[in-house]
């Protein structure tokens, strides 16, 4: 009953804080800091109480995907709202409040309950797994960053004058966070698969293989559009399809078998 009202609260705070600064987006002095803040802070408070709650119970630790992608997706809010203390980040915050609401009423009607009684801490695996979040979590944002300069582009292409006078942020501004968060994405994402084969064993077994191969593949998309962008000035259409592919293939290697056979196949 606790998780069930602790998720609704933090997802309407969510849906609170979407809804002001989308009413806002193209107001000139966009929307209001302290009350953004103050409901998103509500919202991430709210969401670590649900992650305490569901992660650590009392027959043990609940490290089911959902748990996982809703532990991802709270650090994924927390530093898009630190950044957005800073910076202009008037379209990535909604998108990313918005997801963090629907995967927490999601999360109250998807089974997931895989209990582990004792975890071995392993300082390789204990490596991997922290280099992989982090590199996963600033990808995903770069992905956002991305999205937000495609969108920015794409009206002053078509001379849109609503967007002049917006609280936008400058399209040279998202551009330089853009590669600047894909070129520190990237470096700890090949750290995070060279400890991979340091410290782990079995990357090419059958069970594991799909995630290896789609990791890889994501790697060299991410590695060769940062190579691209800082040796030949990549940029534009091609380069934000690039990264969203690449996202979509490092999401698929870790989440996809995992919800495939969690929650479709209930195989716990």
């Amino acid at each position: 009953m606790l998780i069930i009202s602790l998720s609704l609260l933090a997802s309407l705070l969510y849906v609170l804080a979407t809804g002001h600064v989308l009413s806002r987006l193209f107001h000139k002095e966009g929307p209001s800091q302290k009350l953004t803040v103050l409901l998103s802070t509500g919202a991430i408070l709210a969401h670590m109480l649900v992650l305490v709650n569901s992660v650590f119970t009392h027959d043990g630790q609940d490290l089911s995907t959902v748990n996982v992608a809703m532990l991802t997706c709270w650090v994924i809010v927390v530093s898009v709202t630190t950044v957005s203390l800073k910076f202009p980040a008037t379209l990535l915050l909604p998108v990313v409040y918005g997801f963090a609401a629907i995967l927490l009423i999601a999360s109250l009607f998807i089974p997931h309950h895989i209990i582990m009684q004792s975890i071995n801490v392993d300082l390789g695996l204990v490596v991997h797994i922290s280099l992989s979040l982090l590199a996963y979590c600033i990808l995903i944002i770069a992905t956002l960053y991305a999205v937000q300069f495609f969108y920015i582009d794409k009206r002053l292409k078509e001379k849109d004058l609503a967007i002049m006078n917006s609280h936008l942020p400058p399209l040279m501004l998202v551009e330089r966070q853009l590669y600047q968060l894909l070129t520190v994405g990237t470096g700890i994402f090949t750290l995070a698969l060279m400890s991979g084969f340091i410290f782990l064993e079995g990357m090419f077994a059958k069970e594991v293989i799909h995630k290896t191969v789609l990791s890889i593949i994501a790697w060299l998309v991410f590695a060769t559009v940062t190579m691209g962008h800082h040796r030949f000035g990549w940029r534009g259409k091609p380069v934000v399809f690039a990264i969203l592919g690449a996202s979509g293939l490092v999401t698929l290697a870790y989440f996809g078998s995992r919800f495939i056979q969690e929650v479709i196949l209930v195989k716990f």
